[in-house]
């Protein structure tokens, strides 16, 4: 298993599918320099 993320690491690059089809790159395509990720695991 990997190490998790720790205060002030790096995201490594990622690559995230939305639900309009459409897919965004993280970090490279978020505007800010800061970022916050919440995972919701869903019930359906």
């Amino acid at each position: 298993m990997s190490e998790m993320l720790q205060q002030g690491d790096r995201l490594p690059q990622l690559k995230f599918k939305l639900v309009d089809g459409d897919e965004l790159d993280m970090p490279s395509g978020m505007s800010s320099r800061y970022l916050a990720l919440l995972f919701f695991r869903g019930a359906w």
